[in-house]
């Protein structure tokens, strides 16, 4: 059976169907929180993605803005970030430093990433993946 994680954030449409997907479908994960993600994982996550750390940040300062109304600090990055002004590894600090810059969910078994909630993505993830015998009561 394969492990899958989810960093997704409390209060977070998205990572909150996500969750529930997952459960509904009988797919084992263990859930955290982004703001538990270590410098560590940010570099593991990142080293699967394409486009690197810069793939794990919101698109734009207004989807951030959505999800994160009160932070003020962390927006002004979002620019620099995807401006590509900074190198990789200066992105993963600022991420280690400002969680709140990931884009949530993150679903992953450390061989696939799935960032935000797309359910045709999941679907064909999750298309062949073992899951929990799930009986109904």
């Amino acid at each position: 059976m394969d492990k899958w994680v989810l960093y997704g954030k409390s209060g977070n449409p998205a990572s909150d169907i996500a969750k529930a997907w997952l459960k509904n479908n009988g797919i084992p994960s263990k859930d955290y929180s982004v703001f538990q993600l270590t410098r560590e994982e940010i570099a593991r996550l990142a080293d699967l993605l394409p486009g690197g750390a810069k793939e794990l940040v919101y698109p734009d300062i207004f989807s951030f803005w959505m999800i994160n109304p009160q932070k003020k600090t962390e927006k002004d990055y979002i620019q620099k970030i995807h401006s590509g002004e900074l190198a990789e590894e200066e992105i993963r600090d600022i991420l280690a430093t400002y969680p709140a810059l990931v884009i949530s969910p993150i679903i992953t078994d450390y061989k696939r990433v799935l960032i935000g909630y797309d359910l045709e993505t999941m679907v064909s993830t999750f298309r062949f993946v073992k899951v929990k015998d799930v009986t109904m009561a």
